[in-house]
């Protein structure tokens, strides 16, 4: 799946993934390919990438946002 993180000033992370785990409003929260279509808010936490190229995990830090997630596709916007 595709996975886009951004704040106002740049662009954090662009790629593909295998998974995302993310910080929700109602608890942490797991995406993973073909997942149905959704729009949460996130709390302070970590957003952790799991790439399909490599084991390495990418992770971000957060205080907030919105995650939204369509058609194999999540977009992060951080605050």
């Amino acid at each position: 799946m595709d996975v886009k993180i951004l704040n106002l000033k740049e662009k954090l992370f662009d790629g593909e993934a295998i998974k995302v785990v993310l910080p929700a409003v109602g608890g942490e929260m797991c995406i993973l390919p073909h997942h149905i279509s959704l729009i949460t808010a996130l709390v302070p936490g970590t957003i952790r990438i799991f790439r399909a190229i490599s084991d390495r995990v990418v992770s971000i830090k957060v205080t907030g946002g919105v995650c939204s997630f369509s058609n194999n596709s999540a977009v992060f916007i951080l605050q």
